[in-house]
């Protein structure tokens, strides 16, 4: 089964593209501005010259700039119209699957009110990031219909894991240092929906594996709880004391998420670091 990445250099898609290298009848397509010298790495120029001679099953696109605002047309270009020009040369290589990743920004940005959101929900993107990635959600849908192509969107909350590059990474890296800082604890703490860059893997190579469950769907994806930022940081404390101090980040979202299964879920108390 030959499948397509964009955005492979980021941290989804670095983690994606090794777990999918260790499935012995997945054949990795990797689309990239900036192609590595080998047999499996392309240029959107061959991508959009049809120079890729092979057949591809599904395309995972997750290339996207990652910034709220701009003042040109970076993010628009980089988003809605890359999305589109992907999906116009799909039938160069025969592809009828397509899954896209979008953000859970489109329902707006983060609140301290207790709003619950299911796929259903009215979309009401804020920043410029989420306003191309609404729009790119609808040039996804349109076009995927009148083409026949399946498509999934998966909207994310905040993904962590190892490799993460975020606000959260250097909070975990100040615990490892034993630096004193403030949470602030209570009932009224909010709670946030994660979702673990494990639980995404597990939940995109059952999609691979079952090509019928690429059905024309839009998927909220989190894990099974929702937890308060005070709660992720205590038990990572907790469990560097427990191990050690082990550094050993990785092994504590193995952790920190088992038992934990990534479904169809509602997001609460959308934010993002």
């Amino acid at each position: 089964m030959n499948i397509a990445i964009s955005g492979s250099s980021g941290f989804i898609g670095k983690n994606l593209n090794n777990f999918l290298k260790k499935h012995k009848n997945i054949n990795l397509i990797i689309i990239s501005r900036n192609p590595s010298v080998d047999d499996k790495s392309y240029s959107y120029d061959d991508f959009f010259s049809g120079n890729i001679d092979k057949k591809i099953d599904v395309f995972i696109h997750l290339a996207s700039p990652n910034y709220d605002y701009c003042k040109d047309n970076s993010l628009r270009d980089g988003i809605v119209d890359l999305t589109e020009n992907i999906l116009k040369n799909l039938e160069n290589y025969d592809c009828k699957k397509f899954i896209y990743f979008s953000s859970c920004k489109v329902y707006g940005e983060s609140s301290m009110d207790n709003i619950i959101y299911s796929e259903a929900s009215k979309l009401n993107p804020i920043s410029d990031y989420a306003k191309a990635k609404a729009e790119a959600e609808y040039v996804v849908s349109d076009f995927s219909t009148e083409k026949n192509i399946g498509f999934l969107i998966y909207r994310l909350p905040f993904v962590y894991g190892n490799g993460m590059k975020s606000n959260l990474k250097n909070l975990l890296k100040i615990i490892n240092l034993s630096i004193p800082f403030i949470l602030i604890k209570g009932e009224s703490s909010p709670k946030k929906s994660f979702v673990c860059i494990d639980n995404i893997n597990k939940t995109l190579i059952y999609n691979i594996e079952n090509l019928h469950s690429i059905n024309n769907s839009i998927l909220n994806l989190s894990d099974s709880n929702s937890v308060s930022l005070n709660d992720f940081l205590s038990e990572y404390k907790k469990y560097q004391i427990q191990n050690y101090l082990s550094k050993n980040s990785n092994h504590f979202f193995h952790c920190f998420i088992k038992g934990s299964n990534c479904r169809k879920y509602y997001f609460k108390n959308l934010w993002r670091f």
